[in-house]
C-alpha cells in the first residue's frame, strides 16, 4: 500500500465495467472504446483550448455521429461546455467546445522556512489567486494551521467553497521516504517531520493532500512549462539558499530507492573537509554555493544584497568585485554540474531557482565555460524557463495531472514518484 503522502504519477488503467468480468474486457469492448475516445477528445480540448465538432473529427478521424455522441456525453458529465458558435459558413452554425475549467479546482503550496505561498487553479490550469502565509517563528508554528490558513485565504479571495477543491499538493524541502511517506532532513521547517502529518492535513481540510519534494516538483514544472518541454532526459540544478537536483530520465521523475536522489547539497567538494551529515552538517556543495557560501562570498568581495539572489543581483552591478564574485560562484556551481553530467549524462541540464535566475546569462556562460574545462560530458546547459515560482507551478501541475487522471481517465504526462 502506498503512503498517503506520496504521489505516484503512473498511467491509469480504466476500471473494468461491472457487467464485464475481468479477462472478458477486450480492446473492442464498446465501453472501453468510448473511454479511450473520451480521453482523446479531452486531451485535444486541453491542448487546443477550443474546438468545433468538425475539427475534433478531423484531428481524431472519428465520424461526426461518434464525435457528437462523445461531446454530448462529456457535456452531460460536466467536463465539457459550449463556448459559442462559428457563424458565417454553410449550414447550421458550428458549436465551439472546451473543457469546463470550473469542473474542478486544485491548490498547490510551496512551503519554505519563512512561511508558504499557495495558488489556486482551475481544471484547465488558469491561476485564479495566490495567498501567502508568513511564519514568524517556526518553533511554535503549526503546519496544519499554516496550510489551513493558506487554503482559506484562497477560498476567501475566489468565493469558492472548500468542497470545490479536488486536490492539494504541498511542496517542502527535505527527503520523503517512499515507503513511509515520512519527511526527513527538514528540521528548519519545524513540525513538518511529524509522523502522520499529511493524513491530519487531509482530515482537517477534507481534501486529499499529496506531499512532494520542492525541487522534484520544480522539475515537473520545467518539463511541462519550461525549457525541458521537449526533453525526456534532463536534470534541474536548483540554486537558492538551499541547493537540490531534480532528475527526469526516460520520462520518469527519479526520487531514488530511499527518496534521496538529487540531494546534491551533500556532494563533497575538493579543498574543504566534508561536513558531518550525521551531526546535522549541510554538505560540502551546499556550503560552497548555497546560502552559507554566498554570504561568505559577499563578505569576501564586499557585496551586500540580503538574500542569496539579492547578493547575486547586487554583484552584477558592482563592477570588478562583483564580477569576481560571479566568477567564483559560477566555478563552484560548475563542480556540482560536472558531477551530474559525468554520473548521469542527461540530455539537458537546466539551472533553475532564484540564484540562477538572478545570475542570468552572464553567470550561465561562466558556469558553462568552467564546466567544459572540468568535464568531457557536455550536454546543453540552459537557464530555467520558469520566470515565477517553479515549485508552486510544479505543485499545481501535479495536482492537475492527478485530478485529470481521475476525471478523464487520462494518464499523467510525467511518470515517477515525488519524493
Amino acid at each position: 500500500m502506498e503512503p498517503s503522502n506520496a504521489y505516484t504519477l503512473r498511467p491509469r488503467t480504466p476500471s473494468a465495467s461491472v457487467s464485464e468480468p475481468p479477462g472478458q474486457r477486450s480492446a473492442d469492448s464498446p465501453r472501453l472504446l468510448r473511454e479511450i475516445n473520451d480521453q482523446v477528445v479531452l486531451r485535444l480540448l486541453l491542448e487546443y483550448g477550443q474546438l468545433t465538432r468538425g475539427r475534433v473529427g478531423e484531428l481524431t478521424g472519428l465520424s461526426k455521429p461518434t464525435v457528437s455522441s462523445l461531446l454530448s456525453g462529456l457535456e452531460a458529465r460536466g467536463l465539457v461546455t459550449t463556448r459559442g458558435v462559428v457563424a458565417g459558413g454553410p449550414g447550421p452554425n458550428a458549436r465551439i467546445y472546451a473543457v469546463d475549467s470550473h469542473a474542478a479546482y486544485v491548490v498547490g503550496v510551496h512551503v519554505e522556512q519563512s512561511g508558504c505561498v499557495a495558488g489556486l487553479a482551475t481544471l484547465t490550469g488558469e491561476l485564479l489567486a495566490t495567498f501567502e502565509v508568513a511564519v514568524q517563528e517556526r518553533r511554535v508554528a503549526s503546519p496544519v494551521g499554516e496550510i489551513s490558513a493558506a487554503v482559506d485565504g484562497l477560498l476567501a479571495a475566489t468565493g469558492l467553497a472548500r468542497s470545490a477543491i479536488h486536490r492539494v499538493v504541498v511542496a517542502t524541502p527535505g527527503v520523503i521516504d517512499p515507503a513511509t511517506g515520512r519527511l526527513r532532513h527538514a528540521r528548519h521547517i519545524r513540525g513538518w517531520e511529524a509522523p502522520g502529518l499529511i493524513e491530519r492535513l487531509t482530515q482537517t481540510l477534507g481534501v486529499p493532500v499529496i506531499h512532494g519534494n520542492d525541487v522534484n516538483l520544480a522539475a515537473v514544472a520545467e518539463g511541462t512549462h519550461g525549457v525541458a518541454r521537449s526533453s525526456t532526459d534532463y536534470a534541474l540544478l536548483w540554486l537558492d539558499r538551499g541547493v537540490g537536483l531534480g532528475l527526469v530520465l526516460g520520462g520518469v521523475l527519479r526520487a531514488g530507492a530511499h527518496g534521496g536522489a538529487g540531494e546534491i547539497g551533500y556532494l563533497g567538494v575538493p579543498g574543504s573537509e566534508a561536513p558531518r551529515a550525521d551531526r546535522g552538517g549541510t554538505g560540502g556543495f551546499q556550503q560552497l554555493v548555497g546560502g552559507q557560501g554566498l554570504k561568505a562570498l559577499s563578505r569576501q568581495f564586499g557585496i551586500k544584497g540580503g538574500s542569496s539572489a539579492g547578493i547575486v543581483t547586487a554583484a552584477l552591478s558592482a563592477g570588478e568585485p562583483g564580477a569576481a564574485l560571479i566568477t567564483e560562484l559560477a566555478n563552484g556551481i560548475a563542480l556540482g554540474a560536472a558531477a551530474v553530467t559525468n554520473l548521469i549524462d542527461p540530455g539537458l541540464l537546466v539551472l533553475g531557482g532564484p540564484v540562477a535566475l538572478a545570475g542570468g546569462q552572464v553567470m550561465l556562460e561562466k558556469v558553462i565555460t568552467h564546466l567544459h574545462q572540468i568535464s568531457f560530458v557536455r550536454p546543453p546547459v540552459l537557464l530555467s524557463g520558469l520566470a515565477s515560482d517553479g515549485v508552486l507551478q510544479g505543485s499545481i501541475e501535479v495536482a492537475l495531472q492527478g485530478v485529470r487522471s481521475q476525471l478523464f481517465g487520462q494518464a499523467p504526462t510525467l511518470a515517477g514518484v515525488l519524493g
